[in-house]
Parts: C-alpha cells; sequence; structure tokens
C-alpha cells in the first residue's frame, strides 16, 4: 500500500529590536534590548522511502518472524473470530495460536477496512472469510504485522500497501517450506480431529467453529504440508481434548 506522512518542521526567526544598539539623542546609548529566548523548531521524522515516481516504496514483511506450524495456524483463525467467545474454548486456543486473540478480531479489521474503502468494499462476510485464509496462510507472528498496517492505515492506498505485503508474505512462505513433510492422509486425520475437539469444546457454538474450520480447510491441509511437524501432528491426533491439545508444540523452532 502507499502511503506517506509527510511531516513539516517549521523554524521561527527571532530577532533583537533593529534600533537596540543605536545611540539616542544627547548622545546616550539606548538601554540593548533582551534578546528573545530560542524557540526550537520541532525534530520532524525521517521521511518515508519513497519509489522514483515519488510513491511510498512498498512494504516487505520479514519472514523469518513466522514461528508458527500447523496448529498455531489452525488455532490463530478460529479464536481471532468473534463468533466464537465460549471462554473454556478461547483459553485452550489461546496458548496454541501463540495468544493471537491479543490481536484484533477479524470483524473489527473488516469495519476499519470498510471505511477506507467506502463504496468499494465486499460485503461483511466476505472480508471476514479473506482474513480467516490469511491467517493460515501466513501465521500469526506475520499476520500480527499486517494487522498493524491495516489498523494504522489511513486510506486506502495505505490499505492497499498491506494487502500487497501480505500477498508477497504469503508467496515466500509457500516457497520456504519448513514443515516435516506429513502424507496428505494424515495432515486430512488431523484437521479432522483438530475440528472434531475444537467443536467438543466450543459447546454451543460448535456450528460456529465448524462453518470457520471448514471454510479454511484447504489451507490447513496445505499448512499441515508445508509447515507441519511430524512431532506437532503426533501429538495433536493422540489428544483427547482441547486442552491435551494445547500441550502440544505449535512452533516451528
Amino acid at each position: 500500500m502507499r502511503t506517506a506522512a509527510i511531516l513539516v518542521s517549521i523554524s521561527l526567526a527571532l530577532a533583537c529590536g533593529a534600533d537596540a544598539g543605536k545611540a539616542a539623542p544627547g548622545g546616550e546609548k539606548k538601554a540593548e534590548a533582551p534578546k528573545a529566548p530560542e524557540v526550537k523548531a520541532p525534530d520532524a521524522k525521517a521521511p518515508e522511502a519513497k519509489t522514483a515516481e515519488g510513491k511510498p516504496a512498498p512494504l516487505h514483511l520479514d519472514i523469518s518472524h513466522d514461528k508458527s506450524g500447523v496448529l498455531a495456524r489452525a488455532a490463530s483463525t478460529l479464536e481471532t473470530s468473534e463468533a466464537v467467545t465460549n471462554p473454556a474454548l478461547k483459553e485452550h486456543l489461546a496458548e496454541l495460536s501463540h495468544h493471537a486473540e491479543k490481536g484484533p478480531s477479524n470483524e473489527a479489521l473488516c469495519a476499519h477496512m470498510a471505511k477506507l474503502m467506502a463504496d468499494k468494499a465486499p460485503p461483511a462476510v466476505d472480508c471476514v472469510h479473506a482474513l480467516e485464509h490469511q491467517r493460515v496462510h501466513v501465521g500469526p507472528e506475520i499476520f500480527a504485522e499486517v494487522a498493524q498496517c491495516v489498523t494504522e492505515a489511513q486510506t486506502l492506498d495505505a490499505l492497499l500497501r498491506c494487502e500487497d505485503a501480505e500477498k508477497e508474505a504469503e508467496r515466500e512462505l509457500h516457497v520456504k517450506k519448513r514443515g516435516s513433510g506429513v502424507e496428505p492422509e494424515t495432515c486430512t486425520k488431523l484437521f479432522t480431529h483438530f475440528e472434531k475437539l475444537a467443536m467438543a469444546d466450543a459447546g454451543d457454538q460448535a456450528k460456529a467453529v465448524e462453518e470457520i474450520l471448514e471454510e479454511v480447510r484447504a489451507d490447513i491441509l496445505e499448512a499441515c504440508a508445508e509447515q507441519g511437524t511430524r512431532a506437532e501432528v503426533d501429538c495433536a491426533l493422540s489428544a483427547k481434548d482441547m486442552k491435551e491439545l494445547g500441550a502440544c508444540q505449535s512452533s516451528l523452532m
């Protein structure tokens, strides 16, 4: 996204009275007027880097900040939905998601984005689904940086700059696979088991949990194959409930 904050420093010129040093009639000199105190101009922030065309330089996210395996990715997209409020489930998801709940929810981000996009804004449900997918694609660490960028955006161009950075991070992470190469059939078992445990923990919000996870099923399976580790998958498949699942290692070491 292409946004720039331009801060202008204003210097104040202060001078003594023009006649301060001239002699008064009768040969006496006037008392020298006291100098006005010097006022220091406010420091200007370093200007934002720009392209040759004068537009803000593209934003690049550092994908080395990504520490999340498949469990963290799946948990984060579920936990940050305002449709999921069950305290027990939220607590169990927090450790797995590396505390993605500390950032803004998908709904809050979409409300801010809608203001900037005005008549170009998609339906709220489409925006929420798009963010659910993005959280799985880039993981909670990288998405936290995307969310900060979106929250700070004050123009549509600034918002588009954040979107460009997120898509670039997706592509880079897709190339840089760091998982253990878990088999597709095992990844499917993991997804089914995770969904079953999360729905059981959610109580009367089980349907909402199922809808969110089914929306990102393909993304979670891809994340399992590319970023999932054998240790976390084996641990998850042996877990009897979400509390046990929360003890599984969801970080890429």
